[in-house]
């Protein structure tokens, strides 16, 4: 199998949006707890950090104390603005805030605003501060003094006072906490989509076949469908899914591609395989098994994934001897081979055999039960372990005569798939073609079937299940 150049991938907006609502649909748990924990931790910020504000107000006329002008109401009124328009001046040139400071011991004058009514000689003062008495202690200072501090800029005054707030009972500033959470909730929901988006734009893996057929010179020779499973019968097999038909007819033009290739080139021995566990190899591998065998051949199934094996599981049949006795010693070729339920086919149990045996697997006792099955059955399938993660395929490889990948869509990568088929082909095996598997109508461009991807729990090297 050779790997055409990679091309520069071009964004699907399709495939984005469906990538991007399966990522969604898997995180819908982590969607809530980033709405709640940001929605709660703002809120919890603005009550931890909330500091009441009291506000003291004055109102008081201005009068001008010269005896001149003082009947004259527009010259009341234009030294009231004009003293509004100064007091900023005289607050900040620290002549006031200190005699203030001194009257009242305090170390610090709070925040003091003035204002003048436009058409009268009407001034308001407010002062702020978070202690209410000190914030009215303060404007009564400030309406004391300012006259006298005044005086040079806008002659000799006099303030009456008209009205008064008293020392303010509740703050200008209540607490509220339901904006800080709806605030910190569209946060944390934003930051979810943002997320999510990342991923899917991130993914890199197979979609639709063609972009198979872009990155693999190899043709496709079937798409099998996703299937829905129960945990008690994790791996769908051809003769027990009368009520999914999409599945029996896709397996049925994989097994007759694979029989006329095989046929064609006179070849017994297949390889199955797939880049990273929970692809489905060991379904591909137990299906078309039972399909040819349905058809009158003579199959035999070897699960050589010492590991983690599972024909035996998958096709649900007991196994009183394995591939693991057989290496060490304590079963003959003809032990080990076990009859399923479907007439004519055959398997050879992985057994448990774990690290050790899994290296034996390119040892002459292998090739010797390989060759007798040879012999013995029509096509022996070699259901190998991912050839992307452990070495176990490679070595088998060199036993098998041809050589089937299992691509399951949208789930290893580009890099893993052509990782896996790199370490094949350095075992010098012929790839007859690849399996497009777990295909779904969303992603496939109207590929007609679809009923819900369900293979496997648990699979032994730490993903899901094959």
């Amino acid at each position: 199998m050779e790997f055409e150049e990679k091309e520069e991938q071009k964004l699907d907006l399709f495939v984005f949006v469906d990538d991007f609502l399966k990522e969604a649909k898997r995180r819908l748990v982590l969607a809530l707890v980033l709405i709640l924990v940001c929605g709660i931790g703002m809120a919890g910020y603005r009550y931890m950090t909330y500091s009441p504000v009291y506000k003291a107000t004055a109102s008081f006329t201005v009068k001008v104390t010269n005896p001149l002008y003082s009947s004259v109401s527009s010259y009341n009124t234009k030294t009231a603005e004009q003293m509004a328009a100064t007091f900023p001046h005289i607050l900040t040139s620290g002549v006031l805030q200190e005699r203030v400071k001194e009257h009242l011991g305090i170390s610090y004058v709070p925040s003091v605003s003035v204002s003048a009514n436009s058409s009268s000689s009407i001034i308001t003062m407010e002062v702020t501060d978070s202690d209410p008495q000190r914030a009215y202690d303060v404007l009564n200072a400030v309406i004391t003094y300012y006259p006298e501090i005044a005086e040079f800029v806008v002659g000799s005054t006099m303030l009456v006072l008209l009205d008064e707030s008293g020392v303010p009972a509740d703050p200008v500033n209540s607490l509220n906490v339901k904006g800080p959470a709806v605030r910190g909730a569209m946060f944390g929901a934003a930051l979810w989509v943002a997320l999510n988006a990342v991923v899917a734009l991130s993914k890199n893996t197979i979609h639709n076949e063609e972009e198979l057929k872009r990155m693999l010179s190899t043709p496709c020779i079937g798409q099998v469908p996703s299937v829905k499973t129960s945990r008690k019968n994790i791996c769908p097999l051809v003769h027990k899914s009368k009520k999914q038909p999409g599945f029996a007819e896709a397996v049925r033009l994989l097994r007759l591609h694979v029989e006329k290739l095989l046929d064609e080139q006179q070849k017994k021995i297949l390889l199955v395989s797939s880049a990273i566990p929970g692809e489905g190899k060991t379904t591909i591998s137990a299906n078309l098994g039972i399909s040819l065998a349905r058809k009158g051949k003579q199959v035999l199934i070897i699960d050589c994934d010492m590991r983690n094996p599972s024909v035996a599981k998958a096709l649900q049949t007991p196994c009183h001897n394995s591939l693991v006795d057989y290496l060490h010693g304590k079963a003959t070729v003809r032990d080990v081979i076990m009859p399923t339920d479907v007439e004519n086919l055959f398997i050879i149990s992985g057994g448990n055999g774990g690290k050790s045996y899994a290296e034996q697997l390119s040892q002459e006792r292998t090739a010797f039960l390989i060759q007798a099955a040879r012999n013995l059955f029509d096509y022996v399938i070699l259901d190998t372990p991912p050839c992307s993660l452990l070495a176990d395929a490679a070595e088998i490889s060199e036993l098998a005569e041809c050589g089937l990948m299992v691509i399951r869509q949208d789930f290893a990568s580009r890099d893993q798939i052509m990782d896996g088929i790199q370490r094949l082909g350095d075992g010098n095996l012929p790839i007859i073609g690849c399996v497009f598997n777990g295909v779904s109508r969303s992603l496939s461009n109207g590929y007609g079937y679809g009923y819900g991807y369900g293979y496997g729990y648990g699979y032994g090297y730490g993903n899901k299940s094959q």
